[in-house]
């Protein structure tokens, strides 16, 4: 479907959806005549004087398609041209708007959710200013009319669907979050506990022991549980216990599976194993651990 009409949607946001990892708010496609004036009055959800900018409660991300323009936040003054796309944070002072000789056609979307304000908390945006850094152009063009024109068909509610489809847009400018960077992360830059860590948590729902993962790194046992201890935080015995609860927990919330058979799908041995770890690390049974979850 092509877009041939401006259009702005204001999406109904229910109280579910705060809780949820990405949302939108709103979303348009615009188009600006030569010589217009801007902001449109027509739209007072989004009008603001130039002399004063605005602020946002949440995230915008626009294309521009067609035109020019200019933009200025605190830090940074520049240009907009065909085929810019450039991102508003939430609380970031801006002002934007279209060469009077030019015009503009825009496409944007506003959105909010733990996810993108984690991504931004952990510099995972990869920008240039308020740019974003794009390797495919003509794809991310496609995908974000794609999205707008899903959410003009159907904007009286506010789909799972177009949350999925917006994480795929920003997917376009996310990097790699540096493990220094991201929360709680530690760098893991010892090759043999890359080694270890990766054979732990693709094995141990198997039979895995400490001297099995010795053996596998080809590093002393000394040697290696010093390390391993110095770059996790952890022991090696302690991180086959963590990944074993860790597949079990997910097990129980994210399946029906039988307690009993998630005791050998996630490594323990027995049923008791099983129970002494969930209360070790949740202080309660895995049915009751279930049940809360």
């Amino acid at each position: 479907m092509s877009l041939t009409q401006p259009f702005r949607h204001a999406l109904p946001v229910s109280e579910a959806l705060f809780h949820a990892a990405l949302y939108l708010t709103h979303v348009g496609w615009e188009q600006v005549q030569p010589g217009a004036p801007y902001p449109q009055s027509d739209a007072p959800v989004f009008y603001f004087e130039w002399r004063d900018g605005r602020t946002l409660p949440e995230f915008c991300l626009a294309l521009c398609v067609a035109g020019g323009g200019q933009f200025e936040t605190r830090e940074y003054r520049g240009r907009i041209r065909i085929g810019d796309a450039f991102l508003f944070k939430p609380g970031e002072w801006h002002r934007h708007r279209p060469v009077p000789g030019q015009g503009w056609t825009l496409m944007w979307i506003h959105f909010n959710g733990d996810e993108p304000l984690g991504w931004l908390r952990d510099h995972a945006f990869q920008l240039r200013q308020v740019f974003p850094v794009i390797e495919n152009p003509a794809l991310f063009r496609d995908q974000f009319e794609h999205l707008l024109a899903s959410v003009h068909r159907n904007p009286a509610v506010n789909s799972a669907n177009y949350s999925r489809q917006a994480i795929g847009l920003l997917a376009h400018f996310l990097r790699e979050v540096p493990a220094e960077l991201a929360s709680g992360v530690r760098p893991v830059s010892d090759e043999a506990v890359k080694r270890a860590v990766e054979y732990i948590w693709n094995f141990s729902h198997d039979i895995v022991d400490v001297p099995t993962v010795v053996c596998q790194v080809g590093v002393p046992r000394r040697t290696l549980d010093r390390r391993f201890k110095a770059v996790t935080g952890r022991s090696i015995l302690q991180e086959i216990q963590f990944c074993r609860v860790s597949r079990a927990a997910r097990l129980l919330q994210e399946t029906d599976m039988p307690v009993k058979h998630v005791v050998h799908r996630a490594g323990f041995r027995s049923d008791e194993h099983l129970r002494l770890a969930f209360q070790g690390a949740f202080g309660r049974s895995p049915q009751d651990y279930r049940r809360q979850h």
